[in-house]
C-alpha cells in the first residue's frame, strides 16, 4: 500500500515501483494472471455454504443472457446479502491493491459477485464470451480435484487448466473472449467476481451524445 499511495499521489509523474504482489503473481498470458487469494479452509466453509443454500433456493440461469451462456448461478448480492458484504470487503482490502499494483488503475465497483455450477445436467460448460458488464474478472474456484475436466479457454491464447483451490485467475473482461471448458463429472464451483471503475463508465454517461 505504501507504494501505490506514493505512485497515486504523484498523479503519473512518476512510474509506479515493483510492489510485494509481484512476488506471488504468475502471469499466464499477456494480462492473465493467477494469484493465491483464499485459504482452503475458506473455501471449504464456503462449499458448506453452498450446501446450505441448496437448501433454500437453487442455481439458477441469467435469462438475459444468450441461451449458450446461461451458467446456473447463485447471485450473491442477492441471494446471500451477508457473504456479499464480506466479499465487498475483499474488493476493496485486497483485490483492487492488486489491480493497482498490475494495471496500476483502480477497479473497486461491482457488477456482481455470484458462484458459478459446471455440471453434466445443468451446464457442463460455456460459450465464447466476454463479461459485458464487467472491466475486470475474478475467477476463484472452490473445489478443484473434486470434479474431472473443466479449465478456461482463452481465444488466441490457450487453455488455462483448472487453478488449485482457492487461487483467483484475474484477466480484463473486454479484451479477453473466453469460455469455461466441459466437465466430464462432479460440479464445478467458482466464485467470480464482475468488477468495474466506475469513475470510467460515470465519465461516459455524462459525456455521451444525446
Amino acid at each position: 500500500m505504501p507504494l501505490i499511495t506514493q505512485f497515486t499521489s504523484t498523479k503519473g509523474l512518476h512510474k509506479m515501483e515493483k510492489t510485494p504482489v509481484h512476488k506471488h503473481v504468475k502471469k499466464i498470458h499477456p494480462d492473465i494472471y493467477r494469484i493465491p487469494l483464499f485459504r482452503r479452509n475458506f473455501c471449504k466453509m464456503m462449499m458448506n455454504e453452498i450446501g446450505q443454500m441448496n437448501k433454500h433456493f437453487a442455481f439458477e440461469t441469467n435469462e438475459q443472457e444468450d441461451k449458450l451462456r446461461q451458467i446456473p448461478e447463485i447471485v450473491l448480492k442477492e441471494s446471500c446479502p451477508e457473504i456479499y458484504r464480506n466479499m465487498w470487503f475483499v474488493v476493496q482490502t485486497v483485490l483492487n491493491p492488486i489491480f493497482m499494483a498490475l494495471w496500476q488503475r483502480s477497479c473497486n465497483s461491482i457488477a456482481s459477485v455470484q458462484i458459478a455450477n459446471y455440471n453434466l445436467v445443468d451446464k457442463k460448460q460455456g460459450a465464447w464470451h466476454h463479461d459485458e458488464s464487467a472491466d475486470l474478472t475474478v475467477v476463484v474456484p472452490l473445489n478443484t480435484g473434486k470434479y474431472k475436466g473443466g479449465g478456461t479457454e482463452f481465444h488466441n491464447y490457450g487453455v488455462v487448466n483448472p487453478i488449485p483451490t482457492g487461487h483467483a485467475l484475474i484477466f480484463p473482461s473486454f479484451t479477453n473472449l473466453h469460455r469455461g471448458l466441459a466437465v466430464d463429472s462432479g460440479d464445478r464451483y467458482l466464485l467470480v467476481f464482475w468488477l468495474y471503475d466506475r469513475t470510467r463508465v460515470e465519465y461516459l454517461h455524462e459525456n455521451a451524445s444525446p
